[in-house]
């Protein structure tokens, strides 16, 4: 299994995550999990070069790092536990919507700083490979913690994004934390993982150096607005970007 722990209490974890907004389980994934995934991820970079690249779904590839971690159990049902307390009237899919975030070379600047509310309740992050600095420019994570409710119409929810997501208003916050408000910045070890409410959560990551690898695996759970075709069309949109973005890095 690549989670060590089979004792993780779901109400306690979404008590901590309602009242500071973002959980730590140090030492909770498998050492040979970070070594097969490390490697895995190396891999794609040879493939694809060195720049920033997303992969959706690589939970559907048997076989894989990212495959194994989703489908363990213990994960599986973490995740459900949590998307249900922290919304209850979310949709509980078959799936859990899965990530890879790899931030490499110049390119991968254009990808930072990049603040956004996700699409599903709950998001686990497992760090790949974390660069050690500099300070900065190392992929540190940033986090705004439970900012917002769960809207009752999607399309509020649409607009409010569409307005948090702006130019704008991104820049906004960057150069707030540019003037020294540091306490929202989350330096991430391979081997812990992450959690805290993604619907709610504004959150983004500072750039990475052109000579460093940053690598995460993401889990989002629970869909607060399954009945929205917009959504749906959206994220289609949003796969097909990144898709695009990957199959260029490789031309």
């Amino acid at each position: 299994m690549a989670l060590l722990t089979d004792r993780l209490d779901a109400t306690a974890l979404a008590a901590e995550l309602d009242e500071k907004g973002f959980v730590c389980i140090e030492n909770a994934i498998d050492p040979a999990w970070i070594r097969r995934a490390q490697a895995y991820v190396h891999g794609l970079v040879e493939e694809k070069g060195k720049r920033y690249f997303a992969l959706n779904w690589l939970s559907r590839d048997r076989g894989t790092p990212p495959q194994e971690l989703t489908d363990d159990p213990q994960m599986r049902r973490l995740l459900a536990q949590l998307a249900q307390i922290g919304c209850p009237r979310a949709k509980l899919e078959e799936e859990i919507y899965t990530g890879l975030r790899v931030v490499a070379g110049r390119s991968g600047d254009e990808k930072s700083l990049l603040h956004h509310y996700d699409k599903h309740v709950i998001t686990a992050l497992a760090p790949i490979l974390i660069p050690e600095g500099p300070k900065g420019r190392a992929g540190e994570l940033i986090v705004f913690p439970n900012r917002r409710g769960y809207r009752r119409f999607a399309l509020v929810n649409i607009v409010e994004k569409a307005i948090v997501q702006s130019k704008w208003y991104r820049n906004r916050v960057s150069r707030k934390l540019a003037a020294g408000d540091q306490a929202n910045v989350k330096y991430l070890k391979p081997g812990n993982l992450y959690l805290f409410w993604g619907y709610r959560t504004f959150h983004a990551n500072f750039p990475v150096a052109g000579d460093a690898v940053r690598a995460t695996m993401l889990l989002h759970y629970g869909d607060p607005h399954p009945s929205s075709l917009i959504l749906k069309a959206n994220t289609v949109r949003q796969i097909r970007d990144e898709r695009r973005i990957a199959e260029k890095a490789t031309a």
